[in-house]
């Protein structure tokens, strides 16, 4: 039987996941208890990669540069230590599965997994949970 985490140190610190039974309030308290930078991102609603990758952008709050172009995106992703002072990034793509085509839910995540990898290399955490 798995181990229900009670903490985001429980967890993978670099990985792109399903929330599952996690709430989104408790990882944003689990986040501030160890001073992580926690986003909410909603999803709802958008139906394109387009729509997601503004509102991801915006949720972020991304330079002004940001192209809303998956390549934009990992370069604004791996920026984020440089931007924002924290000991690691917890973000939730909240509605991602609703609306989309699976093609663009998948390419959205791997650079998701992408930036984990990065920041995973830089001693960073990076745990981005999606529903």
């Amino acid at each position: 039987m798995a181990r229900v985490p009670t903490s985001l140190t429980d967890l993978p610190s670099n990985a792109v996941r399903p929330l599952g039974a996690l709430h989104v309030d408790t990882l944003r308290t689990w986040a501030h208890a160890i001073e992580h930078h926690f986003v909410h991102v909603s999803l709802q609603g958008k139906h394109d990669r387009r729509q997601m990758l503004v509102e991801i952008g915006r949720a972020l709050e991304l330079p002004a540069w940001f192209g809303a172009n998956l390549d934009a995106l990992y370069d604004s992703l791996t920026d984020l230590p440089d931007r924002i002072s924290a000991r690691g990034f917890v973000i939730v793509l909240d509605g991602l599965q609703q609306g989309v085509q699976s093609d663009d839910n998948a390419a959205l995540l791997d650079v998701f997994r992408d930036a984990a990898e990065e920041f995973a290399g830089r001693g960073l955490a990076l745990r981005v949970f999606y529903r």
